[in-house]
């Protein structure tokens, strides 16, 4: 109940995102990417999994942006038991410190992010064990535009989250992922 509330404030904040967007403020997309585990138990717990991000970026002036984003791993294998899988999802709110640049006869931009979101956890196919928390991210990026208002861009991030394991214990579920994205500017 409490994912599907926050999935519809992130749909509702989307559209008013784009109602009160003007030329070039606005840039929404998606990106493929590998989430590798760091954190130490979860390193040993966890093969790495592959997944998305959708986002939805306004522009508050030429160096910062704020934004939504919502990512889903596909499923880390588990190390330890090789039929159970750990799913993640991740909705949150992201700001960039942005740096236009000119690559050639390209514009594009550089850019650190900073985000902060809740991280949800559960084993699949049984879920013996389930948790949430609230983490934050820190890494950077590069877009080019490829075709007016599209941009293509690789994303470095590490998420920082501590859960409960399924006996109550801390769970370092800290990961890094690095991303190939798209996106349209509007």
């Amino acid at each position: 109940m409490n994912k599907a509330i926050i999935a519809m404030a992130m749909v509702m904040s989307f559209g008013a995102l784009a109602h009160a967007g003007v030329e070039g403020k606005l840039e929404v997309g998606a990106g493929l990417y590998n989430s590798m585990p760091m954190g130490s138990e979860f390193k040993d717990a966890a093969k790495s999994s592959l997944g998305f991000n959708l986002y939805g970026d306004y522009k508050i002036n030429d160096m910062f942006t704020a934004g939504l984003e919502l990512s889903n791993s596909f499923g880390y294998e588990s190390k330890v038991v090789s039929t159970i899988d750990i799913t993640s999802m991740m909705i949150g709110v992201r700001g960039k410190y942005v740096k236009p640049m000119d690559f050639g006869s390209k514009k594009g931009k550089i850019y650190g992010i900073l985000g902060l979101a809740n991280y949800s956890f559960a084993t699949d196919p049984s879920s013996t064990w389930e948790d949430s928390g609230i983490g934050f991210s820190l890494g950077g990026g590069i877009d080019l535009e490829v075709a007016s208002n599209i941009l293509a861009g690789f994303e470095l991030r590490y998420h920082m989250i501590t859960v409960e394991d399924n006996v109550g214990a801390d769970f370092n579920a800290g990961h890094l992922v690095p991303m190939l994205k798209v996106g349209y500017s509007f």
